[in-house]
């Protein structure tokens, strides 16, 4: 789809261009003229003569052949056929600020999908219904009906949002920041271009290297999964701001703790870091992520310092920067050393480091401050604090930390960024302060820990990518052992799954009657568990189906005889046994929920009663064994587990195996878990197994 005469357009037709307050065109009107539109406008409209000074048709049919872009500003109800006129007379694309389409119920939903197949015929491109328009900062053109930035400077960074309003307010703030934009648009109802038209646009397009977009509703999965990974290829990083919601919710079934932690958004949020996606918590945050990435896109360590004029700050700081997920790590001794030799007897060495106010007065000890800062290797941004001038004449004192800063950017590689605890306006003297000062000012501690989270975040976007994996050897035996098969298993069959991708199981036995359980427990060695097996109980432990610790031939006797009675209880048709040998260990749970939508994802938690307590982190299946690597090692101390006393390898297999499984078996396997696997000093063993079948497509 060539979307260079929606976006880019030499001439513009109004279709319903009035003077009237009451209309959208006077806004639009506005906005070319503030932005400096040089193109054709064509006013449209059969009850006027001259609109803006300029002859007005009395319909797009009277138009010279190839206008690039036709604004429609009438009622809903017409301007479907004014979309169609359009088409006929040659317009090469439309906009559709007009209302009362699919939001407004299932009368607007035909209308909409009327003007969809309209556009589609022609090959026409629309945008909208619905939407207030966009401002494009580098070719001058503003089809755009709200208030226009004041203060519009071109840049790099393109706006695009499902909401308008969020597009506009990233415009005022740039404006007010002085940070130059490529384009702000909102998508509207997307009946013909979406977010995903407009992601590839955006990796095509020579003047955007920075995409910020707001997502309230995946509208088109496949088509916002084809343009984020044209922007991971292209190398253009993402920031993206989708607020949880019940509307993401895939109907699926949550017997497994897996489902039941797969919350509205967590499945959503894997699909979207596995194509490329920085995730943010609202528009503020996400706004300081822009202003740090058009100077940063690098670090050479994940470690922060901040270095503070205040122990408030200091505080405040730490507090945000704990809530981001930030790393401050613990100086090192050389750094120390180095601290102390720069600062006041006084002064503390811990991180965010205190330099006290003096600093303002004392250039020299606050520049020594922040040159040990950036000689220790496991940090890779400074934050400090040196703002702006508030008044005209204003001398900046800190200029000569400002000089230095920039220098220690290039000496060693680290990133510094100006940290204030609270927004702050700009006046002229301000904004040409930061223009010069190389150094980007972010504004409010959690806010610009959120962006440095996304900083960070950005490191390894090559490495979230799925992989292209292909089937595993046993995916033919796995799809035979669901053959048949609809909701829970039992555990021997769920147990099966997990062994054919990889994942170890306790020595243990299957049997019918409570004198074969003896027998088994003998085999399999004392102490061991007892466990019904039946489908109509996959939760066997709240219905009494589990004997743990027996030491003896007659405690095994009786437990296998209550738990056969716990599941006819539960209404088992036929139960069986499960004599398993008991393991000891740490207790994780690693399970994988495939959602109808957003594909399959695999979360690793603390398992056995904690497995449904908080929220959990899901990422996208597969994972190569690399992948779960990194994936449990960020989660270990989460989930209870030591490396020095757990196998941690063992489990990253566990995760890779299950994550595996589900993506092979994605059209089979609605969930599948090991809760708990038993991690020990070597080797990890799901000791418990549970697997939900969906009935075949």
């Amino acid at each position: 789809m060539n979307l260079r005469p929606l976006l880019a357009p030499r001439s513009i037709a109004v279709v319903g261009a009035s003077e009237s307050p009451d209309s959208w065109a006077p806004e639009i009107f506005r906005s070319l003229q503030h932005l400096g539109y040089r193109g054709e406008l064509y006013p449209v409209n059969p009850k006027y003569d001259e609109v803006w000074g300029r002859p007005c048709r009395s319909s797009v049919l009277e138009l010279p052949k190839g206008v690039d872009l036709a604004v429609i500003v009438v009622p809903a109800s017409v301007a479907v056929r004014a979309v169609e006129e359009s088409g006929r007379a040659g317009v090469r694309s439309a906009m559709v600020v007009s209302s009362g389409f699919a939001e407004a119920g299932p009368q607007g939903m035909k209308l909409q999908e009327e003007l969809r197949a309209i556009a589609r015929r022609g090959r026409m491109p629309v945008l909208g219904p619905n939407v207030e328009g966009f401002v494009n900062y580098v070719e001058r053109v503003a089809p755009y009906g709200t208030t226009p930035p004041p203060e519009p400077i071109a840049g790099t960074v393109s706006v695009i949002s499902q909401s308008g309003t969020v597009a506009w307010t990233m415009g005022q703030m740039a404006s007010d920041r002085g940070l130059g934009l490529r384009i702000i648009l909102g998508v509207g109802n997307e009946a013909v271009v979406g977010l995903g038209d407009m992601f590839g646009w955006a990796a095509a397009d020579q003047h955007t290297e920075l995409v910020v977009t707001y997502v309230e509703t995946m509208r088109d999965i496949e088509g916002i999964g084809r343009g984020l990974d044209a922007l991971r290829v292209a190398g253009k990083p993402v920031l993206l701001c989708a607020p949880a919601g019940t509307s993401e919710a895939a109907q699926r079934s949550i017997v497994a703790h897996t489902g039941a932690l797969a919350g509205d958004a967590a499945l959503r949020d894997a699909w979207l870091r596995a194509h490329g996606a920085t995730l943010m918590a609202d528009p503020v945050e996400m706004f300081e992520a822009i202003v740090l990435l058009s100077s940063h896109r690098a670090l050479r360590a994940p470690g922060v310092a901040a270095a503070l004029q205040s122990g408030g700050a200091c505080t405040l700081f730490a507090e945000a920067a704990a809530e981001a997920g930030l790393e401050l790590p613990e100086f090192t001794g050389a750094t120390r050393r180095r601290l102390r030799a720069a600062l006041p007897a006084f002064a503390g060495q811990n991180n965010p480091l205190d330099v006290t106010g003096q600093a303002a007065v004392e250039t020299e000890m606050y520049v020594a401050a922040l040159e040990a800062l950036a000689g220790d290797p496991r940090i890779g941004l400074v934050a400090f604090d040196a703002f702006p001038p508030r008044l005209e004449s204003e001398e900046v004192w800190a200029e000569p930390v400002l000089a230095r800063a920039r220098e220690l950017q290039e000496e060693t590689g680290v990133a510094f960024a100006s940290v204030a605890m609270s927004p702050l306006s700009y006046g002229k003297a301000a904004r040409a302060f930061v223009d010069r000062a190389g150094i980007p000012f972010l504004q409010g501690h959690r806010a610009a820990a959120g962006a440095v989270r996304a900083l960070v975040d950005l490191q390894d976007v090559k490495e979230r990518a799925l992989p292209v994996l292909p089937p595993h050897a046993n995916r033919g035996r796995a799809l035979r052992a669901l053959r048949g098969m609809t909701g829970p298993l039992d555990e021997a069959r769920a147990a099966t799954l997990l062994e054919l991708y990889g994942v170890r199981r306790p020595v243990e036995r299957v049997v019918d009657t409570p004198e074969q359980a003896t027998r088994a427990a003998r085999v399999v060695g004392f102490p061991v568990a007892v466990k019904a097996l039946a489908p109509e109980m996959p939760h066997k432990e709240r219905l009494g189906g589990i004997r743990l610790g027996l030491a003896d031939a007659a405690a095994v006797a009786a437990a296998a005889s209550q738990v056969l009675a716990a599941a006819r209880r539960a209404g088992a048709r036929r139960p069986q046994v499960l004599v398993q040998r008991m393991v000891q260990g740490a207790e994780v749970l690693v399970g994988a929920v495939v959602d109808e939508r957003f594909g399959p994802a695999v979360t690793i938690r603390p398992g056995g009663a904690l497995a449904e307590s908080g929220e959990a982190t899901f990422i996208a299946a597969p994972l190569t064994r690399t992948q779960a690597g990194r994936f449990v090692e960020h989660l270990a101390t989460a989930c209870g587990l030591d490396p020095r006393a757990h196998d941690l390898a063992a489990v990253a297999r566990a995760v890779e195996g299950i994550a595996r499984a589900s993506a092979d078996l994605r059209g089979r396997l609605a969930s599948l878990e090991a809760n708990p696997l038993i991690v020990g000093r070597r080797g990890a063993v799901a000791v418990d197994a549970l697997a939900e079948a969906r009935p075949p497509a």
